[in-house]
């Protein structure tokens, strides 16, 4: 059963994550195509997005393990 519970826990937090990346990369396409000339900041920003939001999905890889170790 935890081992079930470890699975979903990393898939929900894969699943977030996915659409998370996918709507901040569109986001700032859509505002790179409105102000071209802002291009150079809003890379690092989404680069700087990108790191938290793939932290969210090390964070439950880490929940998905401890779950895995206290059932054994």
């Amino acid at each position: 059963m935890e081992a079930l519970a470890a699975g979903m826990a990393i898939g929900l937090a894969a699943l977030g994550v996915s659409f998370s990346l996918a709507i901040v990369y569109f986001k700032t396409l859509d505002s790179i195509v409105r102000q071209p000339d802002l291009i150079a900041p809003l890379r690092v920003l989404m680069f700087i997005g990108f790191a938290f939001i793939e932290a969210i999905a090390l964070y439950a890889l880490v929940v998905s393990f401890s779950l895995i170790r206290a059932a054994s």
